[in-house]
């Protein structure tokens, strides 16, 4: 009921309890909106990089269009010699030989990022844009779900691991240690029996 002066009441009408309830719902959905972008820039100010976990699929492809995966989830602050170890680690291969990591999947002669283990044991690099790996982070390598790049194993070889990241997370509790999240597939050889025992030769 709504009061006009001293002398009468009249009922409110619906349109007037509709705004008002506009309003309400209004006022409600902009404070919801404030809440949630004061959380997220506060959950970014509280985790350090350290805690920034990133999430990647990995995989060999094989014969007949079959791929060997990998789902492996690393902190971002891990230089890219360590995920190189973790890598081949997954795949159940010697960590034994030089590598490197490239942005083009196809046509690695023409990439504009690369990261090689060459530039770090002072060895002439296969690219002239090449960094190292050993001070390069996952984070300085890869910035936003989606990207790709080609991780390059054993030049003579020439094991071509695919590496997407597919997420990147903020978790409050500090954990440096890599997880193989999945395994899909049996993983190659890396030598061969009778190349199994001439690496262990050398």
């Amino acid at each position: 009921m709504v009061f006009l002066g001293n002398f009468a009441t009249v009922p409110e009408s619906k349109q007037h309890r509709w705004d008002k309830l506009y309003d309400k719902i209004n006022g409600l959905l902009e404070l919801s909106e404030k809440m949630r972008h004061h959380t997220k820039q506060a959950a970014h100010k509280k985790y350090p990089p350290q805690m920034m976990y990133y999430t990647f699929d990995i995989w060999i492809e094989r014969e007949a269009g079959t791929k060997v995966i990998r789902k492996i989830k690393i902190p971002g602050s891990k230089s890219l010699y360590n995920f190189a170890r973790v890598i081949t680690g997954a795949f159940g291969f010697y960590f034994d030989h030089c590598f490197g990591f490239y942005d083009a999947l196809k046509d690695r002669e023409n990439c504009k990022k690369a990261f090689e283990l060459f530039v770090d044991v002072g060895e002439e690099p296969t690219r002239r844009v090449a960094k190292g790996v050993k001070k390069t982070k996952i984070t300085q390598a890869f910035e936003k779900p989606g990207e790709n790049m080609i991780f390059l194993f054993d030049y003579g070889d020439g094991w071509q691991f695919n590496v997407e990241l597919k997420e990147i997370q903020y978790i409050p509790k500090w954990n440096l240690d890599p997880v193989i999240l999945e395994s899909i597939g049996e993983a190659p050889e890396q030598y061969p029996p009778c190349e199994k025992d001439e690496a262990h030769e050398r």
